[in-house]
């Protein structure tokens, strides 16, 4: 038996209509489990109501109000170790994964050639691929440059914005506004 909104109405009474009151008792007529939980609700009001009101401490309040920002800070603290930790780790194991995926096909007097060979056709490369930019470069017309400026431009932008929205809702997230 489906019994919401029954089970919302059962713990709230003071929002219900003249209609949905009368709908609330026919369900409770015939719903034992409802019934069970408004009785047990009710008891719980009864419990709550008879037990006598204790005066908080002189100062608790501003004691709490004067810890509360800094408990916020701390657990702001914790959440963010706790994230670039999570995140620092990630890397770490992918980065072992990769190497020692790379370890594993390959034999050390190959990873020393590579490095050697990497570090003395660096300066060529570069060289290489200075003159393949500058030929293509040559190629775009100069209206094709203005456009993808503006479209890197614009994306940087929304880039920057969201980044900076979203460093905003997490940093402030949790304080009283």
């Amino acid at each position: 038996m489906n019994h919401q909104p029954f089970e919302t109405w059962n713990l709230d009474r003071t929002k219900l209509t003249p209609d949905q009151q009368t709908e609330l008792a026919r369900h409770l007529e015939t719903c034992p489990e409802c019934r069970h939980t408004a009785t047990a609700w009710e008891c719980v009001q009864v419990e709550i109501k008879s037990v006598p009101q204790v005066k908080a401490p002189v100062g608790f309040a501003t004691r709490f109000q004067n810890s509360l920002a800094e408990r916020r800070r701390q657990a702001h603290y914790r959440q963010t170790r706790k994230m670039l930790g999570i995140l620092g780790i990630s890397l770490l194991v992918i980065f072992l994964l990769l190497a020692a995926s790379i370890l594993v096909r390959t034999s050390p007097a190959a990873w020393i050639g590579s490095i050697i060979r990497i570090i003395v056709d660096a300066p060529f490369n570069l060289l290489e691929l200075r003159f393949i930019a500058a030929f293509w470069l040559a190629k775009i017309p100069p209206l094709a440059w203005i456009g993808a400026s503006s479209v890197i431009t614009a994306w940087m932008l929304v880039f920057t914005l969201t980044g900076a929205l979203t460093y905003k809702r997490f940093h402030h997230q949790g304080e009283l506004r």
